[in-house]
């Protein structure tokens, strides 16, 4: 049995982090404080006279003040600080009561820790400057000031500057409010169902490697292959030169892993850490996943460690066994995480293609962050950029006779060039709608571009996305295409990848004289078809066949639907299960039959030329008679017993109606060969077997043992027998 996870605990770093944030606080203000101290009996100059002259005096007078400023500036910065620290938990705490639905929001104030500290700090700052110098008596700069003097002096610049920043820094609060609702809204509509998807694979992973792990131990023997491709970074079976260097110290008796695991030690007790600990589970799931063959191998050691031997699947009671009964609940939503097409097991070659999809989408989800990233921040710095200048303008239109003199004539510039970059502006305002607010795709996804004037849309994958443009990847033909963000917002986007499962339909013309017999034996091979154990893991069950169409009552239009266990992203995969079902669907028509409209092809007709010979009557009636029978015989519900079946049937015909019969046997026998090799499918070892085989990934490269379990089942669930 596994042992349990241990618990974490951040009691210790919490505190580490607090005894760090309160030694700077302290340090800064008590080294602001002292000067006050010193200072504090200058703080008016009518006390008792000393030896000092005027100007030192006044000097200290100044010193105390400007001290004093900054220590109540510093004290207003820490408290603006600690209340945006506790705001998130402060609002956690209210909206469990007042509405709870709105607790999920409280992680947006902790990037709003910096704003509202800026904030705080930058009113009172203004504030304290005007009381304790501008506007103070007692300071003897002051003295001399007279209430109609038009002369500004330092400080009064200086308050002007003050009262400038802080309406800045209220427009940049404001600034990255708009910032975080569009990343809250960005990641809702983005990738939240990947990233939570990806990490639930991930800690699955985790466990069920170091559950393999405590099975069979690492380079014991039955995984040595798949153990020196999970620890190669590259994936490779032959180790890379950074590989030999590492052995090479090993038989010097240097383990790098064991020497790197030392500092991480050092840094951190928490077991579960991954920081530098790059034999840590953690850090060989998120390495192995970079590559696919890397991710294939530990499929396999992972798939038959757990499974029982002679088994070919993997079951949630397998990984239950292995955990143990107080995990139970825990190896059901493992299972539950890995089994997507919901088929009760899992398969070898299956288990194989979710752990290479899991690294593409951790690839994707990644890249896209990046490009997410570009994407904020240049529009950021935009909004920064804009907000600096007009605070620079104002400040030059206050202090800068110049600039106020030609003011009348900057404004007239301005708008000439608002008419000259408007449609830059506009083509910028459109993209940082498109991309924030509609955001119809993602980095990675697979999407139909619909021309205005077209009716056959362009599957594309999106590549790299910008605030002005989107690069896309052509599925046909695999060229990059680049289109203006302003474009495609007048396009209809159909998204293949958020679209979930996948539904498939066709229509097929027959002829209108089809018995409605026919129809329903077609929909019941059809049923079966898909319900059949081994089309179970590429379909689902439910089948849509009905008439749509009577078409001048010539033919029929017969419209057939079904669902694929998959997402339509996967092109190869999709192609192959849409050709599997297209090869039974062509079987299933021939073996009716089911005609064209019109029927079969009629003598005289190009490729059936007509001949004319005179026969007598009884001929004519006994080639009548043949004809019909052997054109019953080949329908599904032929009634009556074959010629070679019949009692009063000539040896010499019964002869020749058997070797007929072995012919038809064989040709049928080559044609359902032909099906299976067309449709990707591996011919059945055993007739009887009732799991099937998904088409998904191919795996013989891989799977170079038999792909069966390795694991002795125990007698009871408490304990696991190791093999």
């Amino acid at each position: 049995m596994i042992p349990p996870p241990t618990a974490v605990s951040h009691r210790k770093r919490i505190g580490s982090w607090a005894l760090s944030y309160i030694t700077g606080v302290v340090l800064v203000g008590v080294a602001l404080l002292i000067p006050v101290i010193l200072f504090q009996k200058d703080s008016n100059l009518e006390g008792e006279e000393d030896d000092l002259t005027v100007e030192q005096r006044q000097y200290k007078n100044l010193v105390y003040y400007l001290f004093l400023w900054l220590f109540i500036s510093w004290l207003a910065l820490v408290f603006s600080d600690i209340f945006a620290l506790f705001l998130p938990y402060l609002f956690r705490f209210i909206a469990r009561y007042v509405n709870p639905a709105h607790r999920k929001y409280w992680r947006m104030f902790r990037n709003l820790r910096l704003p509202i500290a800026m904030v705080g700090g930058t009113v009172v700052c203004f504030v304290s400057f005007a009381v304790l110098i501008n506007e103070n008596d007692l300071l003897a700069v002051n003295s001399g000031k007279e209430e109609d003097d038009e002369e500004e002096g330092w400080d009064d610049v200086i308050v002007t500057i003050l009262g400038q920043v802080m309406f800045w820094v209220a427009f940049y609060l404001v600034e990255r409010i708009g910032i975080i609702y569009i990343c809250t809204h960005y990641h809702y509509r983005c990738d939240r169902h990947k990233i939570e998807h990806s990490k639930d694979m991930h800690n699955a992973l985790i466990t069920l490697y170091e559950a393999s792990l405590y099975l069979h131990r690492e380079n014991s023997g039955p995984f040595d292959t798949e153990d020196r491709i999970i620890r190669n970074a590259k994936g490779d079976e032959v180790a890379s030169g950074r590989v030999r260097a590492s052995t090479y110290l090993a038989r010097l008796g240097i383990d790098t892993y064991k020497m790197t695991t030392i500092f991480g030690n050092f840094m951190g007790e928490d077991p579960n850490s991954h920081w530098m600990r790059p034999a840590a589970s953690y850090a060989i799931i998120e390495r192995v996943l970079v590559n696919p063959t890397a991710a294939a191998a530990l499929a396999k050691r992972i798939w038959a460690s757990f499974v029982v031997s002679g088994s070919e699947c993997l079951t949630a009671e397998d990984i239950a066994e292995v955990l143990g009964p107080y995990r139970r609940e825990e190896a059901t939503q493992i299972f539950k995480v890995l089994d997507e097409n919901e088929c009760g097991n899992i398969r070898l070659e299956e288990f194989v293609m979710t752990l290479v999809e899991a690294g593409k989408i951790r690839h994707d989800i990644y890249q896209n962050m990046d490009n997410f990233n570009h994407l904020i921040n240049t529009f950021d710095w935009v909004c920064l950029f804009i907000l600096a200048v007009v605070m620079i303008f104002f400040i030059l239109v206050l202090y800068v006779p110049t600039i106020k003199a030609i003011q009348q004539t900057l404004s007239f510039v301005a708008i000439g060039l608002s008419f000259a970059v408007g449609r830059t502006f506009n083509h910028l305002l459109v993209g940082v709608v498109f991309v924030f607010f509609d955001h119809p795709f993602d980095v990675g996804d697979r999407v139909e571009v619909w021309n205005q004037a077209s009716s056959i849309p362009t599957a594309l994958i999106v590549k790299r996305q910008s605030l002005l443009y989107t690069i896309f990847q052509r599925a046909d033909n695999g060229t990059d295409v680049q289109i203006s963000n302003e474009r495609l917002a007048q396009k209809r986007i159909e998204n293949i990848t958020r679209s979930g499962i996948n539904r498939q339909a066709l229509s097929i013309f027959i002829d209108f004289k089809t018995q409605f017999e026919d129809i329903v034996y077609l929909r019941q091979e059809l049923e079966e078809f898909l319900s059949a154990p081994e089309n179970s893991r590429d379909y689902m069950p439910g089948l849509g066949l009905n008439i749509v169409s009577l078409h001048e009552l010539n033919k029929l239009e017969v419209r057939i639907s079904i669902a694929h266990k998959s997402n339509w992203s996967n092109d190869k995969l999709r192609a192959a299960r849409s050709n599997k079902f297209y090869c039974a669907l062509l079987a299933i028509l021939r073996k009716i039959p089911i005609n064209k409209p019109g029927g079969t092809t009629s003598i005289g007709e190009e490729g059936r030329p007509m001949f004319t010979v005179n026969i007598d009557d009884e001929s004519a009636q006994k080639k009548m008679k043949t004809a019909a029978a052997t054109k019953l015989a080949a329908r599904y519900d032929n009634p009556e017993p074959a010629e070679a079946d019949k009692e009063d049937v000539d040896p010499e015909e019964r002869k020749k109606a058997a070797e007929a019969k072995a012919k038809a046997d064989a040709a049928k026998e080559a044609e359902r060969v032909a099906r299976t090799k067309l449709a990707r499918m591996p011919p059945p070892m055993k007739p009887a077997r009732s799991d099937g085989v998904s088409t998904a990934l191919e795996v013989d490269h891989v799977v170079s043992m038999s792909t069966t379990g390795m694991r002795t089942k125990s007698n009871s669930t408490v304990e696991t027998t190791l093999a």
